[in-house]
């Protein structure tokens, strides 16, 4: 305590110090929280998007599948099972990536069968 200081005096400048820092602390929060308000509804934007993708791909491999089916139904040999469920963990890619590898996919499957068609003699009904 300083010379010709009142111990209430001294008191009083505490507090008002440490009612000062309570209230930078608050206006802190507050900003904060506003920024962690905005980031919440962005990242609940960006769910919601995945998810609509997703159903999206889910659909998409779907009807591929079922495509493939019909395509290979005539070929008597082949066992053909039911789309298998999802990977449960993938390598990290851009979705497109996987996009493009079911389309790839199926491309070859086109061109299997259609060199196979060329080759094999036609059915008389």
């Amino acid at each position: 305590m300083s010379e010709g200081t009142s111990a209430s005096q001294r008191y009083r400048e505490i507090t008002g110090r440490v009612d000062q820092a309570v209230q930078r602390t608050r206006e802190r929060d507050k900003e904060r929280a506003r920024q962690l308000e905005i980031e919440v509804e962005r990242n609940g934007e960006r769910l919601a998007r995945a998810a609509d993708r997703e159903r999206l791909v889910r659909m998409s491999v779907e009807t591929q599948w079922e495509t493939a089916v019909e395509a290979l139904w005539d070929e008597r040999w082949l066992t053909i099972k039911p789309l298998p469920k999802p990977a449960e963990s993938v390598p990290a890619a851009d979705q497109n990536h996987f996009d493009g590898e079911v389309e790839r996919t199926r491309q070859a499957l086109e061109e299997v069968l259609a060199k196979r068609t060329l080759l094999r003699p036609r059915r008389r009904d």
